[in-house]
């Protein structure tokens, strides 16, 4: 490689520096073609702001309003009221949704809930309990993990019982759901898989996790429960609070897991689905109940 050490000698003498030259020169080919391919490729240009994307598609000295507004909101934190009127918020909300999240359209109804959000600050806080409880689970699952796995192979037999139990319980129950069922209302809803959710949640891993979801879900955590509402409905999943509030109370709930609250609430969105009890008693007969 004398012909490369010329060259770049000769290259590195043009430098200035005394620090710098030393190191350089020290450098062999490999070494030489790293230093020089750094920085080679155009830096890519920054992405443009989501304030710059929705005052760019209302255009105009209405996309400037709404911006102000967005930034009024959610960089200065300032209440609604002091932000702009509720239709430029409204619809600031709206467009900014849609950008940021494109296939989630947020309604009106929605817009207006989270400015009542903001409004109260429930917002900010919201967001901070629900980014501490993910938190305290990244911490939480490599020790429950660690508890788990020891403990698993033993507690196999126990799970293959659970599941015989319960196998035997959900065909004693199949007549009476059908019957119940029959006017579109699940009035008694049974507990399927009971002592397996239980046999479950005497892991400390799925604890972790159904309690994080609970505290996510939980009533009082209002934004982020619209969040996920509007993230199923745009795909498709007829999700409703009365559904968040049944998987809170119900299968996620360690001490005392029912799947009977959730299965209830899936029947009642099936019913609102399929057009009323003719829908559902179409349903079963094609399950053949």
């Amino acid at each position: 490689m004398k012909g490369f050490d010329g060259l770049w000698n000769a290259a590195v003498d043009r430098i200035q520096g005394e620090r710098l030259v030393d190191q350089l020169r020290a450098l062999d080919f490999p070494a030489a073609l790293a230093v020089l391919g750094v920085g080679q490729a155009p830096p890519p240009e920054p992405p443009p702001e989501l304030l710059d994307q929705v005052a760019a598609q209302v255009g105009g000295a209405d996309g400037e309003r709404v911006r102000h507004a967005l930034r009024q909101l959610f960089v200065a934190r300032k209440p609604p009221a002091e932000a702009g009127s509720q239709d430029l918020l409204i619809r600031a909300l709206q467009v900014g949704g849609g950008i940021a999240r494109p296939g989630l359209p947020v309604t009106p109804e929605e817009a207006a809930q989270v400015l009542e959000l903001l409004r109260s600050g429930e917002f900010f806080s919201d967001a901070a309990g629900t980014t501490s409880a993910v938190v305290q689970l990244t911490h939480q699952l490599p020790r429950a993990l660690v508890r788990d796995i020891p403990r698993t192979p033993n507690r196999l037999h126990e799970l293959g019982e659970a599941l015989v139990r319960d196998g035997v319980d959900a065909f004693g129950h199949i007549s009476e759901l059908a019957a119940d069922l029959l006017d579109g209302q699940l009035d008694r809803p049974p507990s399927p898989l009971a002592n397996t959710l239980r046999w479950l949640y005497g892991n400390a891993a799925p604890t972790a996790v159904a309690e994080t979801v609970r505290r996510i879900i939980a009533r009082d955590n209002e934004t982020a429960r619209l969040a996920i509402l509007i993230y199923a409905r745009a795909h498709g999943i007829p999700l409703t609070p009365e559904g968040l509030d049944a998987l809170h109370d119900g299968p996620l709930n360690p001490q005392d897991p029912d799947l009977g609250p959730a299965l209830a609430a899936g029947v009642q969105a099936l019913t609102a689905q399929r057009g009323g009890e003719q829908g559902v008693v179409g349903v079963l007969r094609r399950l053949r109940l």
